[in-house]
């Protein structure tokens, strides 16, 4: 038989363990419940998540309207780059407009004192018969065009002279024994007429030509050409032995005539104006 002790004991034991079961219960249960909540999106990011299930769920013909924006906006963007980067001139107080070889430099008024001009033979001229022509623009090549060969340089320069008479337009202030046979071009409807230029001295030789045109008031002036080093025959470099390869100055010659393809010559600005 069991004491009365022993009774005691045992119903102790039991309601211990039914405390220890009921305890674990909820620890477990408070345990789930802090898991869960920690699971569950906070209201921030809830926000996040609908604009993102809305951008998501966009209308096609919502999407379409910012491609169509995107696609106008890279156009424009290009087209800005393309303006920044290209290579034309125009000066309305003379009407004149063309545009140069991409790639060259293209540079406005008079030319620095630095220029590589003729090499030896000196700067780029102007051949006005009297005093008061401005040059407008001139376009040369940048440096290392045509490296191992007797290259100096090459131009195409445009000037004006304003007030200027028709028949002085038509005089050159060139030397006669640098002229060649005569030459005439037509650009943009306007007949320029000049000479074949050469010249030789200190190694370096010239070819060029140079046109004059008398319209709007103004003698326009139009010249190009190519100067390099030696004088038709074998070059070495003045660094070392290694012979240079003579370049044809008519085929660079050709190459700067195409610019008068671009060349246009509008009334000035202030004809324009009184006119109208």
């Amino acid at each position: 038989m069991i004491e009365q002790s022993d009774r005691a004991t045992i119903k102790t034991v039991s309601l211990d363990s039914a405390y220890v079961a009921i305890t674990c219960a909820a620890l477990l249960y408070a345990v789930s419940w802090v898991v869960g909540c920690s699971a569950a999106p906070a209201h921030t990011g809830g926000g996040k998540k609908l604009a993102s299930s809305h951008e998501l769920n966009r209308r096609p013909d919502e999407e379409k309207a910012l491609t169509a924006i995107s696609g106008r906006k890279l156009t424009v963007e290009k087209m800005a780059q393309r303006a920044a980067t290209s290579l034309q001139f125009s000066n309305e107080e003379y009407g004149v407009a063309f545009d140069a070889p991409k790639g060259y430099v293209l540079r406005e008024g008079e030319l620095p004192s630095m220029d590589r001009g003729l090499g030896y033979l000196g700067p780029i001229p102007m051949h006005f018969a009297e005093p008061g022509g401005i040059r407008l623009a001139t376009v040369e090549p940048p440096q290392g065009l045509h490296l191992g060969t007797n290259f100096v340089n090459e131009f195409f320069t445009v000037s004006a002279h304003y007030g200027s008479t028709e028949a002085v337009c038509a005089a050159f202030n060139s030397a006669a024994e640098t002229r060649g046979a005569p030459v005439t071009r037509s650009i943009d409807g306007i007949e320029f007429r000049g000479f074949a230029e050469y010249s030789v001295a200190s190694m370096h030789e010239y070819n060029g030509i140079y046109l004059h045109a008398f319209t709007n008031e103004t003698c326009y002036e139009i010249g190009y050409g190519v100067a390099t080093a030696g004088s038709g025959q074998s070059t070495i470099s003045a660094t070392n032995s290694t012979k240079l390869k003579n370049i044809n100055p008519e085929n660079q010659l050709r190459k700067l005539e195409r610019i008068l393809e671009d060349v246009h010559i509008n009334p000035p600005e202030f004809e324009r104006n009184t006119a109208d």
